[in-house]
């Protein structure tokens, strides 16, 4: 098996591909494609590498495409890669690309509303207002009334080209991809097994009853209660609408984990009966959560989810991959014999991260807190930790 993570600015594009002893092609996934400019800059070069590979492979086949998280660093690309498919189809072009399935949670289908009604519901100056945010798209300051209007708009436009493309959407039968303990989903891509730890069905029951509760008092115009109840969701909607899974190939194990957080993660593998009796869950690869953001990597998960390699992708931008997030792997695991890949180098993320919060009151760029080039400067410099900086490319 072949893993990559692609470089994505400040989001996630990871490419797997999974060999077969048949010598027939390899098997393909995508996770993610990046914000936007990553398919053009990073996803389609790899692609198209890959067809030259396969001349005789037309179009090339992608054997499943997840996207993680709703956000737009993670969906952009994917859009855009959908979108280049459907342009040859107008275009009475050969297909560059051919994927067969599309495994994605919308926010519609994880609040239990149709297709929009979740938009539709927030779509009122009260009801954001309620929220904590304005009408205007670009000034809403609620996270959750900002994801669920944007994943209205990119969400519906994935479904709509993916159905016109006849991708089978989380198949076999459409329903979200959610864990339920008493039968924990597995999705089978040839040999490899993805098995879904999050989001939990219970979370997802609970927070359906927040928001009917939400939509009750919005038509009461209750702005006191819908500011408390908006509160809730907007702590729950985004921690419950990433896809978390354990991918198992021969004996080679990755956790994939979106941006959820950590001990959502854990619960989810232990809910699943996938970590062992001694509490430790030893993997090749973990995906470092959102980024490497410490808002989202856990003690819990660096203690429980023991890694080979663990993957930071950012780039800088929002100070992620976080240096809070580095030092926490340290002070876990001082003993080191890991690596910790960085799909940009320390520099850039450290000159980036300072752009960007100049003018950002309380998140300034402090060198002597945020620096992840010292961190890395000082564990080469020890040889316990292994640091590699850019594109990610492992081997099992």
């Amino acid at each position: 098996m072949l893993f990559e993570a692609l470089p994505a600015r400040y989001g996630d594009c990871l490419f797997l591909t999974f060999p077969r002893s048949n010598g027939e092609r390899p098997l393909r996934l995508l996770i993610d494609g990046g914000p936007a400019g990553v398919y053009a800059g990073s996803l389609k070069k790899r692609l198209d590498e890959e067809a030259k590979k396969f001349p005789a492979e037309k179009p090339l086949n992608l054997d499943a495409v997840m996207i993680s998280h709703i956000d737009e660093d993670h969906i952009l690309g994917v859009l855009d890669l959908f979108t280049a498919i459907q342009d040859a189809d107008q275009r009475r072009a050969p297909r560059p690309y051919q994927p067969k399935w599309l495994l994605h949670n919308s926010f519609d289908g994880l609040l239990g509303e149709g297709e929009g009604n979740a938009a539709r519901a927030l779509d009122a100056p009260t009801v954001l207002a309620g929220l904590g945010g304005e009408l205007a798209f670009g000034d809403a300051k609620s996270h959750t009334a900002r994801l669920v209007l944007q994943s209205y708009g990119q969400g519906s436009k994935l479904a709509s080209i993916a159905a016109a493309l006849r991708i089978v959407r989380n198949p076999p039968d459409q329903r979200l991809l959610t864990l339920d303990p008493t039968a924990p989903r597995v999705l089978q891509v040839g040999d490899a097994t993805i098995t879904i730890v999050g989001p939990i069905q219970s979370g997802i029951d609970n927070l359906r009853k927040e928001w009917a509760a939400w939509k009750a008092k919005q038509q009461k115009k209750d702005t006191a209660a819908l500011a408390a109840l908006g509160a809730q969701l907007d702590t729950a909607v985004p921690n419950l609408s990433s896809i978390v899974a354990l991918l198992e190939l021969h004996g080679t194990k990755i956790v994939l984990t979106g941006d959820a957080r950590g001990d959502h993660v854990v619960k989810g593998l232990e809910e699943a009966k996938l970590m062992p009796a001694g509490g430790v869950l030893d993997v090749d690869v973990l995906k470092l959560p959102h980024h490497g953001s410490i808002r989202n990597v856990t003690p819990g998960l660096i203690k429980q989810v023991r890694a080979k390699h663990y993957i930071a992708s950012g780039d800088g931008t929002y100070g992620n991959p976080d240096r809070a997030t580095l030092e926490l792997i340290e002070q876990i695991r001082p003993e080191g014999g890991y690596t910790v890949h960085l799909t940009y180098d320390a520099a850039s993320c450290d000159a980036t991260h300072e752009a960007w919060g100049k003018g950002r009151k309380g998140q300034e760029y402090d060198p002597a807190k945020h620096s992840i080039v010292e961190v890395v400067d000082r564990w080469r410099k020890e040889g316990k930790i292994v640091v590699e900086e850019g594109p990610v490319k492992l081997e099992f």
